[in-house]
């Protein structure tokens, strides 16, 4: 099992689903959906400086490289696969060099576009216990991460450029009854941070999509306690 990785550049800051898009028609051979750009080989050089290409390696550190494929030598996109036991290593090489060289990375399976192109802020960030970071987060992804929570991935956090965030925390790792959510939001300093329950699913992820959508309907649909009184 691999797993893949796309890197280009692009002009403005685009959507994860664009970035979707523009590869399923290279895929159908639009070759001129990603222009080239001189950053996009300086990339690669530096890349394989840090995991070498396949083929420099010896028959006996071969098992030590990361790549399912060598990357092939491209001015205009990055297709990269890797071995599934270095995934978490190298994708966080990649996006630190993408940032570097202001180039956007993709990656297929999990739709997360990050980083964006260069100089680009998320107006929110989705994090979990387990999951991977997610910038721009659209509401369909905050639903998929709630039904994803439990023993192990036990919370979700959505934060605000601004850093106000909101959370959803489950079960007995954040002190809760089991089948309990934890509704938590900070706007600023300690004494605008709030917290209530629920064991309904859906007003759990109801809570973090109204956030996320710049409503305040679910301060009027819960009793909210202040943490710091506790």
């Amino acid at each position: 099992m691999s797993f893949d990785l796309y890197v280009w550049h692009e002009p403005a800051a685009i959507t994860a689903e664009l970035a979707r898009t523009k590869l399923e028609r290279w895929a159908e051979g639009d070759t001129d959906v990603f222009p080239p750009h001189p950053a996009v080989p300086l990339m690669r050089d530096a890349l394989l400086e840090r995991f070498p290409a396949l083929e420099s390696l010896s028959d006996d550190d071969i098992d030590a490289g990361v790549w399912s494929v060598t990357p092939q030598t491209s001015d205009s996109l990055l297709a990269l696969s890797c071995v599934w036991s270095r995934a978490d290593e190298v994708a966080a090489a990649v996006r630190c060099l993408a940032a570097d060289h202001g180039l956007v990375c993709y990656e297929p399976g999990y739709h997360i576009l990050d980083p964006n192109a260069a100089g680009h802020v998320p107006e929110f960030t989705l994090t979990s216990a387990t999951l991977p970071t997610v910038p721009d987060p659209d509401q369909r992804r905050v639903e998929w991460t709630i039904g994803k929570l439990g023993s192990d991935n036990h919370f979700a956090i959505l934060q605000r450029a601004d850093e106000w965030y909101a959370q959803v925390g489950y079960g007995d790792q954040v002190g809760a009854p089991a089948g309990t959510y934890v509704l938590e939001y900070r706007e600023g300093s300690a004494d605008r941070h709030f917290h209530t329950h629920t064991r309904d699913i859906v007003e759990a992820t109801r809570f973090l999509q109204e956030f996320l959508a710049g409503t305040e309907n679910w301060k009027r649909r819960h009793l909210w306690q202040p943490l710091t009184a506790q």
